[in-house]
C-alpha cells in the first residue's frame, strides 16, 4: 500500500507533449512587402518600435500612385465598344496599337468625331435590339455588317441632300411659319366663342384647324380606346414617313431586298424616331433640362460657385444708389450718345459694303444644274422662292408669340409700316437680293 510520501517521491510519469501543428503559410502584409523591396534593414524606433516615416510614406505614395478608373464617357471607351459590337472579328486582341474606326468601318458623314458618336448610337441600338435575339439563332456576324453598311449608305446620301437644301428659307421662313399657324391655332381652341353650359373640347377645335393624321383620333377621356387607336395610327405614320425616304436614299438592289428594308425601316421608325424622339424628346421634363443646359452654358461664371453675386455684380447694386447724381446722368447720356454713333457707322459701312456682295443664291433642283437653265429652273420649281429676309415669317411668329400686335399695336404698326417701306419704297434696299437682304 503506497502513502502519500512514497507518491511525493515517486510522482507518476506524464504523457509526452503533441506535436506541434505545421505552420500554415499566410499572406505578407503591404508594409512586408514594401520593406522586402527596399534593400538592408528596415530602421525600428526605439520607444514603440514604430516603423520610419519613410516606410509608411511609400505605402501612401504607392496609393496615390494607382490610376483612376477609365471614364464610360471618352472616346477610347466609345471606340472599344464600337469594336466590341460592330466589328469584333477585327478584334485586335494581339496587336500593340488597334486600327482606327474610320479604317475598319464605312464613313457615316464627312466628319470623324461625328462618326464616333453615331457609331456608338448605332451600337448600343444593335446591341440591344438585333443581336440580343440573331446571336441566338446563329453566330453569323454578315447580317449586321450589312445593316452597318444600309445605315452608312443612308447618312451619306442624307448628308449630301442636307448641303443643297436652303437652311436659311427652312429656319427662319417654314418652320417659323410651322409654329406661327400652331401657337394661332392653340389659341383659338383655348378661346371658343360658345360660352357655358355649352362645352367645347380644345383638341377637336386645334384638329379641326390643323388635322394631323399621326395624331389622330382625339384622344377622349371617356373612350379608352382611342388612345390605342392613337398609338396604331402614329406607328404607321412613322413607318410610311421611313418608308418613303428609304425610297430615295437607298440604292435599288438594297430597295428590293424586303428583308433588310423592313428591319432598317424598324430600326429608324421605332427605335430612332419613336423612341429617341417622340418618348423622350419631346417629355417636358427632358425640354427643361435642355433648357438648363443650354441658359448655363450661356451664362458662364456670371454666378459663383456658393450662389451669391460676384463682387462686381454687389458694386453694382451699391452703386444703383448713387445712380440719380448728375455725373452719372452725364456718363449715360455721353454712352448712349457713342452707342447711336457707332450704330450709324456700322449701317453706314454695311450699305456700302453690300454693293460688293455676292447675290443670294436660290438652292434647289432646278439651280445647280446650268447658269443657262437658272430664270426656267426658277419658274419651274414650286420650291424656289424670292422672299426677301425681311419678309420671313420668322418677324410675324416673334410677333404673335409675344403678341404685339395687342400689347403694343403703335409699336406693332410703325415696324410693318418700316418693313413695307424697305422692301417696296424708293430704293428697294431690302427687297430680294437688295442692298439689305445680302
Amino acid at each position: 500500500m503506497t502513502t502519500a510520501a512514497d507518491a511525493d517521491a515517486h510522482p507518476p510519469p506524464t504523457p509526452p507533449p503533441p506535436p506541434a501543428p505545421v505552420p500554415t503559410p499566410r499572406p505578407k502584409h503591404s508594409h512586408s512587402r514594401t520593406s522586402s523591396l527596399q534593400p538592408g534593414p528596415v530602421p525600428v524606433s526605439a520607444e514603440h518600435g514604430a516603423a520610419s516615416p519613410s516606410q509608411s510614406g511609400g505605402g501612401v505614395a504607392r496609393r496615390t500612385a494607382r490610376t483612376a478608373p477609365p471614364d464610360p464617357l471618352s472616346d477610347k471607351a466609345t471606340a472599344f465598344l464600337i469594336r466590341r459590337v460592330l466589328c469584333p472579328q477585327n478584334s485586335d486582341k494581339g496587336r500593340g496599337s488597334p486600327a482606327p474606326i474610320q479604317d475598319i468601318l464605312p464613313p457615316l458623314s464627312s466628319r470623324n468625331d461625328v462618326d464616333l458618336q453615331l457609331y456608338a448610337l448605332i451600337a448600343i441600338i444593335l446591341r440591344e435590339y438585333v443581336q440580343n435575339w440573331y446571336t441566338k439563332i446563329t453566330a453569323d456576324e454578315t447580317f449586321v455588317a450589312e445593316i452597318v453598311q444600309i445605315i452608312a449608305h443612308i447618312t451619306r446620301a442624307l448628308e449630301q441632300r442636307l448641303r443643297k437644301v436652303d437652311l436659311e428659307s427652312l429656319l427662319f421662313d417654314e418652320l417659323p411659319e410651322l409654329l406661327d399657324n400652331h401657337v394661332t391655332a392653340y389659341r383659338a381652341s383655348h378661346d371658343p366663342i360658345t360660352q357655358p353650359p355649352v362645352q367645347t373640347d380644345p383638341r377637336e377645335i386645334y384638329h379641326s384647324l390643323c388635322p394631323l393624321p399621326a395624331l389622330s383620333p382625339v384622344l377622349r377621356s371617356a373612350d379608352p380606346e382611342s388612345a390605342a387607336a392613337q398609338a396604331e395610327n402614329e406607328a404607321a405614320y412613322r413607318q410610311l414617313l421611313v418608308q418613303a425616304v428609304l425610297a430615295v436614299l437607298l440604292p435599288t438592289e438594297d430597295l428590293q431586298n424586303g428583308c433588310l428594308t423592313a428591319l432598317v425601316g424598324q430600326i429608324f421608325s421605332e427605335l430612332i424616331i419613336g423612341n429617341a424622339v417622340s418618348n423622350r424628346l419631346s417629355e417636358p421634363w427632358l425640354i427643361w433640362e435642355l433648357l438648363i443646359i443650354v441658359s448655363r452654358t450661356g451664362r458662364g461664371r456670371s454666378i459663383s460657385e456658393d450662389g451669391n453675386l460676384p463682387g462686381k455684380s454687389r458694386n453694382g447694386l451699391r452703386g444703383t444708389r448713387r445712380a440719380l447724381s448728375l455725373q452719372a446722368v452725364f456718363w449715360t447720356i455721353l454712352q448712349w450718345c457713342f452707342l447711336a454713333t457707332s450704330l450709324v457707322r456700322t449701317a453706314f459701312a454695311i450699305l456700302v459694303m453690300s454693293r460688293s456682295l455676292p447675290p443670294r443664291v436660290l438652292r434647289g433642283a432646278g439651280f445647280q444644274k446650268d447658269k443657262d437653265q437658272h430664270e426656267v429652273g426658277a419658274k419651274n420649281d414650286p420650291q424656289a422662292s424670292n422672299t426677301p429676309v425681311l419678309a420671313f415669317r420668322l418677324w410675324c411668329a416673334i410677333s404673335n408669340l409675344t403678341e404685339m400686335d395687342a400689347r403694343m399695336p403703335w409699336l406693332c404698326g410703325a415696324l410693318s409700316m418700316l418693313q413695307w417701306i424697305a422692301m417696296t419704297g424708293p430704293g428697294r434696299i431690302a427687297a430680294f437680293n437688295g442692298r439689305l437682304d445680302r
